[in-house]
């Protein structure tokens, strides 16, 4: 370990350490963007925002103030494929980590021109799971490619049915009827 007889040097190197933190990829390869963190307690990025902010470093300190609290990690770049490191965040605060904010929902997918697919309620569904979809939707359709053959039809338990190729007869007569 390294040490410094200058408590202004070490203030400086602990300021420059946390201006480095960045998202890194959870678990396997960092394709399921729920599971990405900033490798640093909460209680150690709040102590190091109060040092920067003793330091002067404001804009620091507000963002290890915002790294402490679970976060929307939706990643922003227009083009992502896997095994890419995403180099822009949405980083809206969020009350779950995993959790995305309410930009970054299955419901407002269209808005944002992805696919609107989201995950049947009849699954389990943690906060990873109502991700949005990378893939852009298929032309007349409000999904891609990979999700255009999921049901779209709602039970009368008002669930989404979500079956892959649905062989329901009411089912794909709704599915007719939406256009799908």
């Amino acid at each position: 370990m390294t040490t410094t007889t200058d408590s202004s040097d070490a203030v400086a190197t602990t300021l420059d350490a946390a201006a480095k933190l960045l998202p890194v990829p959870g678990y396997i390869n960092g394709d399921m963007y729920g599971e990405w963190y900033i490798p640093a307690s909460p209680a150690l990025l709040r102590a190091l925002a109060q040092l920067a902010v003793a330091q002067g470093a404001d804009e620091l300190a507000a963002r290890l103030e915002d790294f402490s609290h679970p976060l929307c990690m939706e990643p922003l770049d227009d083009v992502l494929t896997p095994g890419t490191t995403p180099q822009q965040w949405c980083g809206t605060p969020v009350e779950k980590e995993g959790a995305s904010c309410g930009k970054h929902t299955p419901e407002r997918a269209a808005e944002l021109g992805r696919c609107s697919w989201a995950r049947s309620a009849d699954e389990w569904v943690g906060p990873a799971d109502r991700r949005i979809c990378r893939g852009t939707p298929v032309p007349g359709d409000d999904r891609c490619a990979v999700h255009a053959a999921y049901c779209k039809a709602v039970k009368r338990n008002k669930k989404v049915c979500n079956r892959i190729n649905c062989t329901v007869p009411q089912h794909r007569e709704a599915s007719a009827v939406t256009g799908r």
